[in-house]
């Protein structure tokens, strides 16, 4: 089957833990999500992220990378991977993995070989100063723990080492500059092929900016990401794509990404639509109308939408992710049909979180698990049916307990008004209008309104009505025609064709 191009993607992200248990040991796999790939299909999704699914210690949820080159054996083996890719593209779904360039565990035999006192050809592969005694700042640093004389610098967590992609600015003898050094990133670039190789059409990449250190600016990272680029491209491997954990179009595009994503940071336009409260007494817009909201919203928006445009590359809006508290924490039932109407509406290429389209709730109850600590409760498992734990696993105890009480796919499905239909049939509509899969895009004048071709859709967000002329094409709500003119209340969406 042919493969959607990538401006045509809507992606689902799969928390590979947490979707579906094949063997019954309490945790999903990959011959789980291999048996819901329907699943996936019949929501419209052509695409599927998955978070890591490489051998860790899992002290960071997989992004503490043991070996990347093998699939933890929690969630199968790389013959696994392989047969699901295969049945995915079958279906005409692509699928990206998740990676990991900035750090690897410390239990990675390449780290721990870089620890070593004598010097090899590992030593450089990793950041390392000269000194155990020493740690310069503004960096992170682990002493103590190799017989090599100096300490390792972290990437995050102490037990994530650094890769070695050189420095902006040398100051140190055991600095290295960035256009001088290769090691790191011909070891990413082999990470990269191995798993082209086996069929993965691309990778979010975690992180993206964080590579090359002293590097304010991002210059230096945008740079390096360009040679990664042109270094693959040169061997052959030139139709894969990447979404960039970055959050600046106007860096991450330049860089080469094919989309960057719009992350829930504060003081982004999907944070003022979604999820405000969270940090301001303040309201979402989607719930409580502001002003001063709106202005922050709209310039935050145009900047984005500008930027991707001038850079010739895409947003990724998403719903959330494995790292937000879910978007239902914040809206009720109507308000989430309004934030999915936008997201897949808007331009560029959109995410939506496992167990959203079910309005899955985050539980703050749970204690931190494999690192998740406040994240831990928006990664807990699908709720598939009545059946022993949602139907997830048949383990008399699973990794994290599902949200009980919580709406199931089954129950969805039953119900023609369910968030799970309305994210289906607006994929659909995605599909079906080349319009809302362009770059072509204008904000109109009232709050919430724009322009995607020879369509135009309006979100109304205040008290007043607003009256258009034009063919409904698709309605959240029940908006009125009089005469040729559509009357969309407060929180009803409309799509209308010119």
């Amino acid at each position: 089957m042919d493969l959607p191009a990538f401006k045509d993607l809507s992606f689902y992200e799969i928390y590979p833990n947490s979707f579906y248990d094949s063997d019954g040991d309490g945790f999903g796999d990959l011959k789980g999500i291999e048996s819901k790939l329907p699943y996936v299909q019949s929501l419209g999704f052509n695409a599927i992220w998955l978070n890591p699914i490489y051998d860790s210690p899992f002290l960071d949820g997989g992004y503490d990378v043991r070996d990347p080159f093998k699939v933890s054996p929690r969630f199968g083996t790389n013959e696994d991977l392989v047969r699901l890719v295969q049945k995915a593209h079958e279906l005409g779904i692509r699928i990206f993995l998740d990676l990991i360039p900035g750090h690897m565990s410390v239990q990675c035999p390449d780290f721990l070989a870089s620890g070593e006192a004598k010097p090899n050809d590992k030593w450089d592969l990793f950041v390392w100063n000269d000194n155990p005694w020493d740690t310069p700042a503004p960096y992170r640093w682990i002493s103590g723990y190799f017989n090599r004389h100096g300490c390792f610098m972290v990437n995050f967590f102490a037990h994530q080492p650094a890769i070695n992609y050189g420095f902006k600015e040398v100051k140190y003898p055991w600095q290295l500059s960035y256009k001088k050094t290769q090691k790191g990133r011909k070891y990413l670039e082999s990470i990269m092929k191995f798993w082209l190789d086996k069929g993965v059409d691309g990778f979010r990449v975690d992180m993206a900016d964080s590579l090359v250190k002293g590097d304010d600016d991002k210059e230096a990272t945008i740079w390096l990401w360009q040679q990664i680029k042109a270094d693959l491209a040169a061997e052959g491997y030139k139709d894969f794509y990447m979404t960039s954990e970055w959050s600046n179009p106007e860096q991450s595009l330049k860089a080469g990404f094919s989309s960057d994503f719009v992350l829930d940071h504060w003081n982004n336009f999907s944070h003022k639509l979604f999820r405000e409260r969270e940090v301001e007494s303040k309201e979402p817009l989607l719930h409580a109308f502001d002003a001063n909201l709106w202005d922050l919203f709209k310039k935050d928006l145009l900047w984005r939408i500008a930027s991707s445009e001038k850079e010739g590359g895409r947003l990724s809006i998403i719903s959330g992710n494995h790292d937000t508290c879910r978007i239902a924490d914040y809206l009720d039932d109507e308000e989430l049909k309004l934030a999915y109407f936008f997201i897949l509406t808007m331009p560029g290429v959109p995410y939506i979180y496992f167990g959203d389209e079910l309005g899955l709730k985050t539980n703050r109850d749970l204690l931190s698990f494999e690192g998740g600590y406040q994240r831990t409760g928006s990664r807990t498992p699908m709720r598939w049916d009545s059946s022993k734990n949602a139907g997830f696993s048949q383990a008399d105890r699973t990794f994290l307990p599902t949200n009980e009480g919580e709406l199931t796919v089954e129950e969805a499905e039953k119900d023609s008004n369910s968030l799970l239909h309305l994210i289906r049939e607006l994929n659909e509509l995605r599909k079906n209008e080349e319009d809302l899969r362009g770059n072509d895009f204008a904000l109109l004048e009232e709050p919430l309104s724009y322009r995607r071709g020879d369509l135009k859709a309006f979100i109304n967000l205040k008290e007043e009505p607003i009256k258009v002329k034009g063919s409904v094409l698709f309605a959240i709500g029940q908006p009125e025609e009089q005469n040729g003119i559509v009357i969309i209340k407060k929180h009803e969406a409309v799509l209308i064709r010119e």
